[in-house]
């Protein structure tokens, strides 16, 4: 059973020619590969804070496309719970932190991810990227990505 929602995450992707790329992150104590995630503060939507730890975390500026799952995972020693969103880079911003930021391919970005529940969320964002691009480019389709 889900908990309920206390943090709100990014799988954020660019696209440069025909190949897809990941963003990655350093955690905040430099020792894991994450996704950008964080608390919910009071009086937003897990969009708005997905949004902001985004441009936080990774000094990225980004649009929600599609909605994720939402992840269990526990965080010093409490459960918690994270919705994540499938988000297309816009632009860059001024990062409020000091975190290492890569851009991967989806193989090498799923096997630098720490946890279960970003390499969860990974798979899950780039399941939707090949729907949403393989609608995107059939008949009658448009080009959203």
């Amino acid at each position: 059973m889900t908990k309920p929602l206390t943090h709100a995450g990014a799988v954020v992707f660019r696209r440069r020619n025909d190949q897809v790329f990941y963003l990655v992150v350093s955690s905040s104590d430099g020792l894991n590969w994450v996704l950008p995630k964080g608390h919910i503060d009071p009086g937003e939507t897990p969009e708005i804070a997905a949004l902001r730890e985004l441009k936080e975390e990774a000094g990225v500026v980004g649009e929600i496309v599609v909605p994720l799952s939402v992840r269990d995972f526990i965080k010093n020693g409490k459960e918690a719970a994270v919705k994540f969103f499938l988000v297309r880079e816009l632009g860059a911003a001024e990062s409020k932190e000091e975190r290492t930021v890569l851009w991967e391919e989806q193989a090498a970005a799923q096997q630098l991810l720490t946890f279960e529940e970003a390499r969860g969320a990974l798979l899950e964002g780039a399941a939707k990227m090949t729907e949403l691009l393989s609608k995107s480019f059939s008949p009658g389709g448009t080009e959203c990505l």
